[in-house]
């Protein structure tokens, strides 16, 4: 029975029976395929005695632990044979294990060594670099990349080696062009030069209708991170164009591309070739980014001035309630996570009160129908419009300033709102009639940089790209990484969501926390999060959700509607002052857009220069 027992594990062990694992030329196929089940069936099929021995140790029914052991034994037998611990060992890096920990299960013979894990993620980061290279090769992928900074604490400063610890690095990501996007719609880069500003020879074009962006789970690849600094033009074409190398794109030149990259892309519109012109990318805006910029005019309107938190309606009050311990980051910079909070839920409230001040106006037990026609009248009646202007051009004493401030607050919050709705269900038409409403609040907040890239994007989109190029650019803004409706996600979002496991939970820790670290294990985020996945099922782990637990907020909004129907800011109190009034964005943002307009066309000697302007492109989306 010894002996029987004993063959059939150098048999199992045998490297025809595929038990061995070259952690050298680990395969992210290998870590994604790998199935428990499938190798307990294995090892049930060539060792029944065994496998009978142990149903009857273990009670039957426990087939992950029977497969552990089986694992230690066949390493006993064979060093050879570690599949299990190979990929055990792996996942154990991807969760951070410490390394004590990690040498105890080697010893134990349930994983591999130290030395043997970081073979094979040096072979997996090898592996990602192909993977990157092939879908760069089809040319039909999208570039995202951004900077992070690392702090590496534990650098150690010399007399001949002193070095500042904060290092600047650039992570990337990329995604496969979909929705029937093909080659042929993005051959068009001497159109696009023929078209543009920077080109005497402008011509503009046109577009299709508005149009869904269809649900597709979009695959994403994490590139090598670039010990470069984007902070410099020099180093944001360094960036790219290291990019581009990593999706084996390179000059067919075969010129020096890094050469004279300390100027601006509109500077290199003199050089000879189209590589050397940047002439075969385009840029484009994060939504993401977008979205806080959003937040923050609103900050900057309602939160900013000190007068305007005075208002028994002011947001602030709201503030008081829903973070009775933080009016303090909110009146200097609260940042965008609380500000989105604050808007969702302020928001909220807000919009319950006109319903209460709206129902108070109707018959009780209404209809269906009734109630729809109540949603069109508190969207008509309780949002500023043109009669605003009408409103606060009468005299004080029929006037009610917290009354003209609070339809100003329920219109941008609503905005907001919509700009969150549509990029979540991946409506980029609406997304664009949302841009334009955006920009003029930019304008009027001071946010100039923005209003620049937005205003040329939508330009770019509508009239200069062709409808090909204008498809692919539109359709992939967004992206939807889990393939799910409702879940699309910015390109800059993924991007931060990349950096965050790149800098923070990736990279290694203590002294092997270093610059070649982190960027050895930047291509396999994606990788490393399959591969625990793939732990999770094998071992029926629980609690595998990342999202948070929905916070019951009954309480805390039923105590913000009580405070402000008690002041309620939605019902007409003819005479009561505020202490500020919001300006109506709107018209200041248009009022300063038609005046650079006219000031431009006066330093053009009366004549504006034949281009797309903020006004076209509302016609064309229909505004």
């Amino acid at each position: 029975m010894r002996w029987a027992f004993a063959h059939g594990i150098v048999d199992l062990s045998a490297k025809k029976h595929s038990s061995h694992f070259a952690v050298s030329h680990t395969s992210v196929e290998q870590l994604e395929e790998f199935n428990m089940d499938l190798l307990g069936r294995g090892m049930q099929r060539l060792a029944p005695k065994l496998w009978g021995l142990l149903d009857k140790l273990l009670f039957a029914g426990k087939k992950s632990k029977k497969v552990v052991i089986f694992s230690i034994i066949m390493q006993t037998a064979n060093q050879k044979s570690n599949t299990f611990q190979s990929i055990f060992g792996i996942f154990l890096q991807s969760t951070h294990a410490p390394q004590k920990v990690i040498e105890t299960l080697s010893r134990m013979g349930i994983c591999v060594s130290i030395d043997s894990i970081n073979t094979a993620i040096t072979s997996l980061s090898k592996e990602a670099h192909h993977g990157i290279s092939a879908l760069g090769r089809t040319l039909l992928a999208s570039y995202a990349y951004d900077n992070f900074d690392v702090d590496l604490k534990s650098t150690v400063h010399t007399v001949d080696k002193s070095e500042d610890t904060l290092k600047h690095l650039t992570a990337g990501l990329l995604f496969p062009l979909q929705h029937g996007t093909t080659l042929d719609n993005l051959h068009c880069s001497k159109a696009l030069w023929e078209r543009s500003l920077l080109n005497p020879q402008d011509r503009l074009g046109h577009l299709e209708s508005v149009e869904m962006i269809p649900v597709a789970k979009t695959k994403i690849l994490a590139s090598r991170a670039m010990d470069i600094s984007n902070s410099t033009v020099a180093g944001n074409i360094n960036s790219v164009l290291e990019l581009l190398k990593q999706g084996d794109i390179e000059d067919p030149a075969e010129c020096d591309p890094l050469q004279g990259l300390d100027v601006s892309e509109d500077r290199r519109a003199i050089e000879n070739t189209p590589w050397n012109r940047l002439q075969h990318i385009i840029f484009i805006p994060g939504l993401f980014h977008l979205k806080m910029a959003s937040a923050d005019a609103i900050w900057r309107t309602f939160l900013q001035h000190f007068l305007a938190r005075l208002d028994e309606n002011a947001l602030m009050r709201d503030v008081g309630i829903l973070r009775p311990k933080e009016t303090g980051i909110y009146g200097s910079k609260p940042g965008f996570r609380r500000m989105h909070q604050l808007i969702t839920y302020s928001g909220i409230c807000r919009r319950l009160d006109c319903w209460r001040v709206e129902v108070k106006k109707m018959s009780s037990e209404p209809l269906f129908d009734d109630i729809l026609a109540m949603a069109d009248v508190i969207a008509k009646e309780y949002v500023a419009d043109h009669r605003l202007q009408r409103m606060r051009s009468k005299d004080v004493t029929q006037r009610d300033g917290e009354y003209e401030n609070a339809l100003l607050l329920n219109k941008y919050m609503l905005l907001y709102k919509e700009l969150s709705y549509a990029m979540n269900i991946g409506d980029i038409g609406r997304v664009e009639t949302c841009i334009v409403a955006w920009i003029l609040i930019f304008k009027a907040t001071g946010k100039h940089k923005y209003v620049t890239h937005m205003s040329d994007f939508l330009s770019n989109v509508h009239f200069v790209y062709p409808d090909g190029l204008q498809r692919a650019v539109r359709y992939h803004i967004l992206v939807n990484p889990s393939g799910k409706a409702g879940s699309f996600r910015a390109i800059d979002w993924c991007m931060e969501s990349n950096n965050l496991y790149t800098k923070v939970i990736h990279g290694g820790k203590g002294p092997n926390r270093t610059i070649d670290r982190i960027i050895l294990e930047s291509p396999l985020v994606q990788v490393y999060r399959n591969l625990q996945r793939v732990f999770e099922e094998n071992f029926l782990h629980l609690h595998l959700t990342t999202r948070h637990t929905i916070v019951d907020m009954t309480r805390t909004f039923n105590e913000l509607c009580r405070y402000i129907a008690q002041h309620s800011p939605h019902e007409l109190v003819l005479g009561r002052k505020s202490k500020h009034s919001i300006p109506d964005l709107y018209s200041k943002g248009l009022e300063l857009i038609d005046k650079q307009c006219l000031d431009a066309g006066i330093e053009e000697g009366g004549t504006l220069e034949e281009h797309p302007t903020l006004e076209d492109v509302a016609v064309e989306l229909g505004l």
